[in-house]
């Protein structure tokens, strides 16, 4: 009897620690959190938690994709990361064609502040899910070309250069063909359709 006792408290105290703990996740926003709904279902939350305190260039952000659920939450995945937080950060854009806007996050900056990397994640409001493209994070200053269904991306660097790209049945980014450079005399449209029908 005194031991069902125990293990009673026991999981009572662990059960409030938990709801606690979620609870805190998807609280009120405070200076180093940051909420985005993706889904009409306000439930879906994606959210960002950033530590100021972190070591320069090490993981200094933490993103959860959860769902309120009561008087607890649900996380179906978390990742850490390193990234610049600054206003606006995200936007939502179609990346794949499906007519449904999806999330693109700005993680940071590079060629001294010229090329912009950001996440994407495709929103799936039927399952209500969202899955991260592997390697768009690698994508310079990113941009989705509707009409032939491609990624561009155009890195600043000594001479500019664009690079095409698409992402396979595991969502995971590749490039097609090699980057070009930019000129006064190029022609994207025309190049880009070069680049595909050598690559088709």
């Amino acid at each position: 009897m005194g031991r069902t006792i125990i293990i009673l408290i026991c999981l009572t105290v662990g059960c409030v620690f938990f709801t606690h703990g979620q609870q805190r996740l998807l609280g009120h926003s405070q200076n180093n959190w940051q909420y985005i709904y993706p889904f009409a279902d306000k439930n879906y939350v994606l959210a960002i938690q950033y530590n100021s305190d972190a070591p320069l260039h090490e993981d200094n952000t933490t993103i959860y994709f959860c769902k309120k659920n009561g008087s607890i939450d649900v996380v179906y995945w978390k990742e850490r990361l390193f990234t610049t937080k600054i206003a606006n950060n995200y936007e939502y854009v179609d990346y794949n064609n499906d007519g449904i806007k999806d999330v693109i996050l700005f993680t940071g900056t590079g060629g001294r502040g010229g090329n912009s990397y950001y996440l994407l994640y495709l929103v799936d409001p039927k399952k209500h899910t969202l899955t991260k493209v592997k390697g768009f994070d690698n994508i310079a200053n990113p941009s989705y070309d509707q009409k032939h269904k491609v990624i561009v991306g155009y890195g600043l660097s000594g001479e500019n250069y664009y690079s095409l790209y698409r992402f396979d049945q595991t969502n995971k980014i590749y490039q097609i063909g090699k980057a070009f450079k930019d000129t006064d005399k190029l022609d994207l449209d025309t190049k880009i359709k070069e680049i595909l029908k050598k690559h088709q």
